[in-house]
Protein backbone atom coordinates (compact mmCIF):
# COMPACT_ATOMS: atom_id res chain seq x y z
CA UNK A 1 0.00 0.00 0.00
CA UNK A 2 3.05 2.28 -0.11
CA UNK A 3 2.13 3.83 -3.45
CA UNK A 4 -1.46 4.41 -2.33
CA UNK A 5 -0.26 6.09 0.87
CA UNK A 6 2.13 8.28 -1.12
CA UNK A 7 -0.55 9.32 -3.61
CA UNK A 8 -3.11 10.02 -0.89
CA UNK A 9 -0.68 12.23 1.03
CA UNK A 10 0.09 14.12 -2.18
CA UNK A 11 -3.59 14.58 -2.97
CA UNK A 12 -4.16 16.20 0.43
CA UNK A 13 -1.88 19.09 -0.54
CA UNK A 14 -4.39 20.12 -3.22
CA UNK A 15 -7.35 19.73 -0.87
CA UNK A 16 -8.86 21.65 2.01
CA UNK A 17 -5.96 20.49 4.21
CA UNK A 18 -3.83 23.05 2.42
CA UNK A 19 -6.53 25.62 1.74
CA UNK A 20 -7.65 25.91 5.35
CA UNK A 21 -4.32 25.36 7.12
CA UNK A 22 -5.28 21.91 8.39
CA UNK A 23 -1.65 21.30 9.22
CA UNK A 24 -2.17 18.37 11.57
CA UNK A 25 -3.91 16.26 8.92
CA UNK A 26 -1.24 17.18 6.39
CA UNK A 27 1.57 16.21 8.77
CA UNK A 28 0.01 12.93 9.91
CA UNK A 29 -0.69 11.79 6.34
CA UNK A 30 2.84 12.54 5.20
CA UNK A 31 4.42 10.91 8.26
CA UNK A 32 2.44 7.69 7.71
CA UNK A 33 3.20 7.65 4.00
CA UNK A 34 6.88 8.32 4.64
CA UNK A 35 7.13 5.24 6.86
CA UNK A 36 5.49 3.16 4.12
CA UNK A 37 7.76 4.28 1.27
CA UNK A 38 10.88 3.86 3.39
CA UNK A 39 9.89 0.29 4.25
CA UNK A 40 9.44 -0.35 0.53
CA UNK A 41 12.74 1.29 -0.44
CA UNK A 42 10.98 3.83 -2.69
CA UNK A 43 13.57 6.64 -2.79
CA UNK A 44 11.65 8.67 -5.37
CA UNK A 45 8.47 8.40 -3.31
CA UNK A 46 10.40 9.55 -0.24
CA UNK A 47 11.70 12.53 -2.20
CA UNK A 48 8.20 13.56 -3.25
CA UNK A 49 6.96 13.28 0.32
CA UNK A 50 9.89 15.43 1.48
CA UNK A 51 8.69 18.00 -1.04
CA UNK A 52 5.24 17.81 0.56
CA UNK A 53 6.72 18.30 4.03
CA UNK A 54 8.73 21.22 2.72
CA UNK A 55 5.54 22.78 1.41
CA UNK A 56 3.86 22.17 4.77
CA UNK A 57 6.65 23.96 6.63
CA UNK A 58 6.46 26.79 4.09
CA UNK A 59 2.72 27.19 4.74
CA UNK A 60 3.49 27.24 8.47
CA UNK A 61 5.99 30.11 7.90
CA UNK A 62 8.84 27.83 9.03
CA UNK A 63 11.06 28.77 6.13
CA UNK A 64 14.39 27.32 7.28
CA UNK A 65 12.73 23.95 7.95
CA UNK A 66 11.04 24.16 4.54
CA UNK A 67 14.39 24.79 2.86
CA UNK A 68 15.92 21.78 4.63
CA UNK A 69 13.14 19.42 3.47
CA UNK A 70 13.40 20.64 -0.13
CA UNK A 71 17.19 20.24 -0.02
CA UNK A 72 16.83 16.66 1.28
CA UNK A 73 14.40 15.95 -1.57
CA UNK A 74 16.89 17.34 -4.10
CA UNK A 75 19.55 14.91 -2.87
CA UNK A 76 17.19 11.94 -3.25
CA UNK A 77 15.89 12.76 -6.72
CA UNK A 78 17.95 11.01 -9.38
CA UNK A 79 19.02 12.71 -12.59
CA UNK A 80 16.34 10.68 -14.32
CA UNK A 81 13.63 12.73 -12.59
CA UNK A 82 14.44 16.30 -13.74
CA UNK A 83 10.93 17.44 -12.88
CA UNK A 84 11.48 16.42 -9.28
CA UNK A 85 14.80 18.20 -9.07
CA UNK A 86 13.24 21.33 -10.55
CA UNK A 87 10.43 21.22 -7.98
CA UNK A 88 12.94 20.86 -5.13
CA UNK A 89 15.09 23.73 -6.44
CA UNK A 90 12.01 25.91 -6.82
CA UNK A 91 10.99 25.11 -3.24
CA UNK A 92 14.44 25.98 -1.93
CA UNK A 93 14.40 29.22 -3.90
CA UNK A 94 10.96 30.13 -2.63
CA UNK A 95 12.00 29.59 0.99
CA UNK A 96 15.06 31.78 0.50
CA UNK A 97 12.89 34.39 -1.23
CA UNK A 98 10.66 34.62 1.84
CA UNK A 99 13.74 34.99 4.02
CA UNK A 100 14.89 37.89 1.79
CA UNK A 101 18.07 36.01 0.89
CA UNK A 102 17.60 37.33 -2.59
CA UNK A 103 20.88 36.45 -4.32
CA UNK A 104 20.58 32.82 -3.28
CA UNK A 105 16.87 32.75 -4.10
CA UNK A 106 17.43 34.08 -7.62
CA UNK A 107 20.17 31.54 -8.31
CA UNK A 108 17.97 28.64 -7.17
CA UNK A 109 14.88 29.83 -9.03
CA UNK A 110 16.80 30.36 -12.27
CA UNK A 111 18.28 26.87 -11.89
CA UNK A 112 14.77 25.47 -11.44
CA UNK A 113 13.53 27.29 -14.55
CA UNK A 114 16.44 25.91 -16.58
CA UNK A 115 15.70 22.36 -15.41
CA UNK A 116 12.03 22.70 -16.26
CA UNK A 117 12.88 23.85 -19.78
CA UNK A 118 10.20 24.50 -22.38
CA UNK A 119 8.60 21.07 -21.99
CA UNK A 120 7.37 21.52 -18.41
CA UNK A 121 3.76 22.36 -17.77
CA UNK A 122 2.80 26.01 -17.85
CA UNK A 123 1.85 26.16 -14.18
CA UNK A 124 5.26 24.94 -12.98
CA UNK A 125 7.14 27.48 -15.08
CA UNK A 126 4.70 30.21 -14.05
CA UNK A 127 5.38 29.62 -10.36
CA UNK A 128 9.13 29.97 -10.87
CA UNK A 129 8.76 33.11 -13.01
CA UNK A 130 6.50 34.55 -10.32
CA UNK A 131 9.24 34.00 -7.75
CA UNK A 132 11.89 35.55 -10.00
CA UNK A 133 9.67 38.59 -10.56
CA UNK A 134 9.08 38.86 -6.81
CA UNK A 135 12.83 38.96 -6.13
CA UNK A 136 13.49 41.59 -8.79
CA UNK A 137 10.65 43.74 -7.42
CA UNK A 138 11.92 43.54 -3.85
CA UNK A 139 15.37 44.61 -5.03
CA UNK A 140 13.99 47.60 -6.88
CA UNK A 141 14.43 46.28 -10.44
CA UNK A 142 11.04 47.22 -11.85
CA UNK A 143 11.72 46.32 -15.50
CA UNK A 144 12.94 42.73 -14.94
CA UNK A 145 10.21 42.26 -12.32
CA UNK A 146 7.45 43.22 -14.75
CA UNK A 147 8.94 41.07 -17.49
CA UNK A 148 9.05 37.94 -15.31
CA UNK A 149 5.63 38.57 -13.77
CA UNK A 150 4.02 39.25 -17.15
CA UNK A 151 5.45 35.94 -18.37
CA UNK A 152 4.04 34.22 -15.30
CA UNK A 153 0.63 35.80 -15.88
CA UNK A 154 0.53 34.57 -19.49
CA UNK A 155 1.45 31.04 -18.39
CA UNK A 156 -1.07 30.97 -15.54
CA UNK A 157 -3.79 32.06 -17.95
CA UNK A 158 -2.68 29.42 -20.48
CA UNK A 159 -2.97 26.81 -17.70
CA UNK A 160 -6.37 28.21 -16.63
CA UNK A 161 -4.88 28.63 -13.15
CA UNK A 162 -7.07 31.34 -11.65
CA UNK A 163 -5.31 31.30 -8.29
CA UNK A 164 -1.92 31.88 -9.89
CA UNK A 165 -3.45 34.60 -12.04
CA UNK A 166 -4.76 36.39 -8.95
CA UNK A 167 -1.40 36.15 -7.18
CA UNK A 168 0.42 37.58 -10.18
CA UNK A 169 -2.04 40.43 -10.67
CA UNK A 170 -1.43 41.38 -7.04
CA UNK A 171 2.32 41.20 -7.50
CA UNK A 172 2.21 43.38 -10.63
CA UNK A 173 0.11 45.86 -8.66
CA UNK A 174 2.85 46.03 -6.03
CA UNK A 175 5.29 47.05 -8.79
CA UNK A 176 2.98 49.93 -9.70
CA UNK A 177 2.46 50.87 -6.07
CA UNK A 178 6.21 50.99 -5.42
CA UNK A 179 6.55 53.46 -8.30
CA UNK A 180 3.66 55.64 -7.11
CA UNK A 181 1.34 54.55 -9.94
CA UNK A 182 -1.63 54.26 -7.61
CA UNK A 183 -4.54 54.21 -10.12
CA UNK A 184 -2.88 51.39 -12.06
CA UNK A 185 -2.12 49.48 -8.85
CA UNK A 186 -5.69 49.86 -7.64
CA UNK A 187 -7.11 48.61 -10.92
CA UNK A 188 -4.94 45.48 -10.85
CA UNK A 189 -5.76 44.83 -7.21
CA UNK A 190 -9.49 45.00 -7.90
CA UNK A 191 -8.93 42.53 -10.76
CA UNK A 192 -7.13 40.21 -8.34
CA UNK A 193 -9.86 40.67 -5.73
CA UNK A 194 -12.51 39.57 -8.25
CA UNK A 195 -10.47 36.46 -9.03
CA UNK A 196 -10.01 35.46 -5.38
CA UNK A 197 -13.62 36.26 -4.47
CA UNK A 198 -14.81 34.05 -7.31
CA UNK A 199 -12.57 31.25 -6.07
CA UNK A 200 -13.75 31.77 -2.46
CA UNK A 201 -10.06 32.02 -1.60
CA UNK A 202 -10.06 33.69 1.80
CA UNK A 203 -6.28 34.08 1.96
CA UNK A 204 -6.12 35.58 -1.51
CA UNK A 205 -8.85 38.07 -0.60
CA UNK A 206 -7.12 38.95 2.66
CA UNK A 207 -3.69 39.63 1.13
CA UNK A 208 -5.20 41.58 -1.74
CA UNK A 209 -7.27 43.70 0.65
CA UNK A 210 -4.13 44.44 2.65
CA UNK A 211 -2.41 45.64 -0.53
CA UNK A 212 -5.47 47.73 -1.43
CA UNK A 213 -5.49 49.25 2.04
CA UNK A 214 -1.94 50.50 1.48
CA UNK A 215 -2.98 52.16 -1.79
CA UNK A 216 -5.93 53.78 -0.01
CA UNK A 217 -3.66 54.86 2.81
CA UNK A 218 -1.24 56.51 0.41
CA UNK A 219 -4.05 58.30 -1.40
CA UNK A 220 -5.62 59.72 1.76
CA UNK A 221 -8.53 57.29 2.23
CA UNK A 222 -7.65 56.36 5.77
CA UNK A 223 -11.09 55.30 7.04
CA UNK A 224 -11.64 52.97 4.09
CA UNK A 225 -8.19 51.45 4.60
CA UNK A 226 -8.92 50.95 8.30
CA UNK A 227 -12.08 48.96 7.59
CA UNK A 228 -10.21 46.69 5.18
CA UNK A 229 -7.40 46.09 7.64
CA UNK A 230 -9.82 45.17 10.43
CA UNK A 231 -11.26 42.45 8.19
CA UNK A 232 -7.78 41.27 7.25
CA UNK A 233 -6.61 40.99 10.86
CA UNK A 234 -9.62 38.85 11.77
CA UNK A 235 -8.92 36.42 8.91
CA UNK A 236 -5.17 36.17 9.62
CA UNK A 237 -5.80 35.33 13.26
CA UNK A 238 -8.62 32.89 12.54
CA UNK A 239 -6.43 31.02 10.03
CA UNK A 240 -3.32 31.09 12.24
CA UNK A 241 -1.39 32.98 9.57
CA UNK A 242 1.38 34.64 11.55
CA UNK A 243 3.00 36.23 8.51
CA UNK A 244 -0.35 37.69 7.47
CA UNK A 245 -1.01 38.92 11.01
CA UNK A 246 2.36 40.67 11.18
CA UNK A 247 1.84 42.20 7.74
CA UNK A 248 -1.57 43.60 8.67
CA UNK A 249 -0.35 44.87 12.05
CA UNK A 250 2.49 46.71 10.37
CA UNK A 251 0.04 48.27 7.90
CA UNK A 252 -2.22 49.31 10.79
CA UNK A 253 0.79 51.01 12.34
CA UNK A 254 1.47 52.82 9.06
CA UNK A 255 -2.17 53.90 8.93
CA UNK A 256 -2.03 55.40 12.41
CA UNK A 257 1.20 57.19 11.56
CA UNK A 258 -0.48 58.64 8.48
CA UNK A 259 -3.37 59.80 10.65
CA UNK A 260 -0.94 61.54 13.01
CA UNK A 261 -1.63 59.05 15.83
CA UNK A 262 1.94 58.11 16.73
CA UNK A 263 0.87 56.82 20.16
CA UNK A 264 -1.67 54.48 18.56
CA UNK A 265 0.92 53.24 16.06
CA UNK A 266 3.26 51.93 18.75
CA UNK A 267 1.37 48.78 19.80
CA UNK A 268 0.68 47.27 16.34
CA UNK A 269 4.19 48.08 15.14
CA UNK A 270 5.87 46.59 18.21
CA UNK A 271 3.66 43.50 17.94
CA UNK A 272 4.53 43.15 14.24
CA UNK A 273 8.25 43.53 14.95
CA UNK A 274 8.05 40.76 17.56
CA UNK A 275 6.26 38.45 15.12
CA UNK A 276 8.85 39.09 12.40
CA UNK A 277 11.58 38.20 14.89
CA UNK A 278 9.80 34.95 15.79
CA UNK A 279 9.45 34.08 12.10
CA UNK A 280 13.12 34.82 11.42
CA UNK A 281 12.38 37.48 8.79
CA UNK A 282 14.92 40.29 9.30
CA UNK A 283 13.92 42.38 6.28
CA UNK A 284 10.30 42.68 7.40
CA UNK A 285 11.41 43.43 10.94
CA UNK A 286 13.75 46.14 9.61
CA UNK A 287 10.88 47.72 7.66
CA UNK A 288 8.82 47.79 10.83
CA UNK A 289 11.69 49.21 12.89
CA UNK A 290 11.93 52.00 10.30
CA UNK A 291 8.30 52.87 11.09
CA UNK A 292 8.92 52.61 14.82
CA UNK A 293 11.70 55.18 14.49
CA UNK A 294 9.00 57.73 13.71
CA UNK A 295 7.09 56.73 16.85
CA UNK A 296 10.13 57.08 19.08
CA UNK A 297 11.11 60.37 17.43
CA UNK A 298 7.64 61.78 18.12
CA UNK A 299 8.04 60.69 21.75
CA UNK A 300 11.28 62.64 21.95
CA UNK A 301 13.46 59.53 22.15
CA UNK A 302 15.75 60.51 19.28
CA UNK A 303 18.49 58.12 20.42
CA UNK A 304 16.18 55.10 20.08
CA UNK A 305 14.98 56.43 16.72
CA UNK A 306 18.55 56.75 15.43
CA UNK A 307 19.39 53.23 16.62
CA UNK A 308 16.31 51.81 14.85
CA UNK A 309 17.20 53.70 11.68
CA UNK A 310 20.80 52.45 11.72
CA UNK A 311 19.72 48.86 12.41
CA UNK A 312 17.20 48.93 9.57
CA UNK A 313 19.63 50.44 7.07
CA UNK A 314 22.22 47.79 7.92
CA UNK A 315 19.68 45.05 7.17
CA UNK A 316 18.51 46.73 3.94
CA UNK A 317 22.08 46.94 2.67
CA UNK A 318 23.06 43.44 3.77
CA UNK A 319 20.06 41.83 2.07
CA UNK A 320 20.00 44.06 -1.00
CA UNK A 321 16.47 45.29 -0.33
CA UNK A 322 15.16 48.17 -2.40
CA UNK A 323 15.09 50.39 0.70
CA UNK A 324 18.90 50.46 0.70
CA UNK A 325 18.81 53.14 -2.00
CA UNK A 326 15.29 54.56 -1.79
CA UNK A 327 15.19 58.15 -0.58
CA UNK A 328 13.79 58.62 2.93
CA UNK A 329 12.64 61.97 4.26
CA UNK A 330 10.52 60.87 7.20
CA UNK A 331 13.20 59.90 9.72
CA UNK A 332 14.89 61.78 12.52
CA UNK A 333 18.24 63.28 11.62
Amino acid sequence: MARAARDLAGALIASSAALYNQFDAWSRAHTAAMAAVRRGGDAEGEAWLLVGLGQLRYEQDRFEDAYAYFADALRLFEDGTPGGRAVALAGMGTARREQARYAEALELLEAALERYGDTADAGSRARVLYGIGYVHREQGRGGPARQALSGALDLYRAAADRHGEGLTLRSLALCDRAEGRYPQAERLLHDALRVFTGLQDTFGVMYTEQALAKVELRTGRIEEAGRRLARCLTVARERQDRFGEALVLRTLGELRLAAGDTAGAREPLEHAAALWAELGLPLWRARTMWDLARVWSADGDTQAARRARAEALEVFRALGGREAWERRDDLPS
